[in-house]
């Protein structure tokens, strides 16, 4: 499983075309929300990058990602209220990751705040042992988020138990979009 956050990196005409690219390479795109619709048009899966009541055409929703972190409070309201949806829960820590595990997401995905954008250092490679622990302590599937650009990260954080990647830099902001996808895709196909 890969979610491409789109962040507020890309909208329009640009939105639309890495929705596409999304859709040829089985990936999830979480564009903003006024580009959900002309996104959801290219036949991609869509996400909401937080939970969004009006929202139209998606399928799941981001909640407390790096860009929209919310108290454990509303959290658990937001949770109580989706119906219908796949819900993604971003955490910090192993700590916060356990705590959110309790309100029962569909999928915990574990981003440091201090990896996220990083080019050279990820959470595979800085946050092994983290990433083991939170994948034993917790009964959702675990995704891995922060500084993820390139195969061997992938493998990485499959070996480690996770069950997939949230990015957004690397593909995002790449001078080729395409090809960083395509690399991370064939990362899960030489995995098994």
């Amino acid at each position: 499983m890969i979610i491409v956050n789109f962040k507020r990196y890309v909208s329009g005409q640009e939105a639309v075309s890495l929705a596409t690219l999304c859709k040829k390479y089985g990936a999830i795109a979480c564009p903003q929300l006024i580009d959900l619709v002309a996104c959801v048009e290219t036949g991609a899966e869509c996400w909401t990058q937080k939970y969004e009541p009006t929202a139209e055409g998606n399928t799941g929703t981001l909640l407390n990602h790096s860009d929209y972190r919310v108290d454990t409070q509303t959290l658990e309201k937001t949770l109580l209220e989706i119906e219908n949806l796949t819900t993604c829960v971003c955490c910090a820590t192993v700590e916060e990751g356990m705590k959110i595990d309790e309100l029962r997401p569909d999928f915990l995905a574990f981003e440091p705040p201090e990896l996220i954008g990083n080019k050279e250092k990820s959470v595979s490679s800085e946050k092994p042992e983290d990433i083991r622990q939170l994948v034993s302590s917790v009964t959702c599937p675990v995704l891995v988020g922060a500084g993820v650009h390139n195969a061997q990260d992938v493998k990485s954080a499959l070996e480690m138990g996770a069950k997939g990647i949230l990015v957004a830099t690397d593909v995002v902001k790449a001078k080729d979009p395409e090809k960083e996808l395509r690399e991370l895709v064939m990362a899960f196909s030489n995995s098994k």
